[in-house]
């Protein structure tokens, strides 16, 4: 299992782990669906998407897993929203994105009270997320259209971080977000974790066992606190409970499946797009219920927000560059250390945050006008994506 996790100064590594997608196990054998076409978990041959709808019309939760910046798993669940909501207007959604204390935001935008740009914002997407927004907004746009009751699913990584350093115990319940303590994760979770830490250096500190221990319970916050609001989403609502979630919180029946079962719930399917050279359903355990045949190809690509290639940090002025990255967009425009931005697309820029919302909306090609000041003179820059 190859990995990539790139350690910022704010993010130790522990939490830059978690933040990791983990890969499926890959290999062919077994039975593997088609493009287009559903394979389920102990039979043979292709199913359609009624076909598979009839099959798990009583579940109480259906986790929808993803791999984070593919356009197509996206895409997949959106056009899987609207055939479960024909069937099931009763339903509900919880999203893995927003952690619990955007709910107020997420029940305004609901309701029709904000706008796109006011969600993102109201939601701290950029420092809770991060991921490009255009991604997830066709999801939030179903919601919103069909007044979908929804749910934030989340903790913040703060409260994740805290919990795995120092134990549940440790934390007063209302520092803890209310999460209850989790149900010991299965000991084949704990040796798939243990593999993801085998592939990465750790701290020259850190004895392997404890740091796999602050590591397993860290993501066991995430999986309890998910899998408790779709409980409650359940209990709240007659139809299933939808999770818009990272594959990795429900392949195995790890993760998000296992605390439901712990809470209660056990009516519990996994879907998930699958991709040539991703697990098939051979033999238990299986990776999902069912999986979709997603098809390869140039639109099925990674989608990730431009990134500017400065670090910054705010300033009464703006925003003071710290430090600018060899051949990025902002050194190909000229922007240099001790640089204040002021203003960028015309918008005057007062946090980090507004200028993370206006990254978001590039694209390739596409260029921002920025106004700044060096040495205390006014200056204009056209940064080139």
């Amino acid at each position: 299992m190859t990995m990539q996790c790139s350690v910022h100064p704010a993010r130790p590594l522990l939490l830059c782990l978690l933040l990791v997608v983990f890969p499926a196990w890959t290999g062919t054998e077994g039975v593997c669906p088609d493009p287009g076409t559903w394979a389920v978990a102990g039979e043979n041959g292709q199913f359609s998407t009624s076909d598979l709808l009839d099959r798990y019309h009583s579940a109480q939760v259906i986790l929808l897993g993803e791999t984070h910046d593919r356009i197509q798993d996206h895409r997949w669940q959106l056009h899987l929203l609207a055939a479960l909501h024909g069937r099931h207007p009763e339903m509900s959604i919880g999203f893995e994105m927003l952690p619990r204390r955007s709910q107020a935001s997420l029940d305004a935008w609901i309701r029709g009270e904000l706008d796109e740009e006011e969600l993102l914002k109201e939601s701290n997407w950029f420092e809770v997320w991060g991921h490009a927004s255009s991604l997830y907004m066709p999801l939030f746009q179903f919601a919103r259209m069909h007044r979908i009751p929804s749910y934030a699913l989340n903790v913040d990584r703060d409260t994740v971080s805290r919990i795995g350093r120092s134990g549940w115990e440790a934390l007063p319940d209302d520092e803890r977000e209310h999460v209850g303590p989790a149900a010991e994760p299965p000991a084949d979770y704990v040796d798939e974790m243990r593999e993801v830490l085998a592939s990465h250096p750790l701290p020259d500190d850190a004895e392997p066992e404890d740091f796999l221990d602050q590591f397993v319970r860290s993501q066991t916050v995430w999986d309890r606190a998910m899998a408790e609001k779709l409980a409650e989403a359940t209990k709240r609502h007659d139809g299933p409970a939808i999770g818009i979630v990272g594959r990795g919180h429900a392949e195995y029946g790890h993760g998000i499946p296992h605390q439901l079962e712990d809470l209660g719930i056990d009516q519990v399917v996994v879907l998930l797009p699958h991709r040539q050279g991703q697990a098939c359903l051979a033999e238990s355990p299986y990776p999902a219920d069912a999986l979709f045949g997603i098809a390869t190809g140039s639109h099925d690509g990674r989608v990730s927000p431009p990134r500017l290639g400065a670090s910054v940090s705010a300033e009464a002025e703006g925003l003071l560059v710290t430090e600018v990255s060899s051949d990025g967009p902002a050194d190909r425009a000229g922007l240099r250390a001790d640089d204040i931005l002021v203003k960028a697309g015309g918008r005057t820029l007062a946090s980090r945050d507004d200028l993370l919302a206006l990254l978001d909306q590039q694209r390739p090609g596409s260029a921002l006008a920025m106004e700044i000041l060096r040495n205390g003179q006014p200056r204009d820059l056209l940064v080139e994506f």
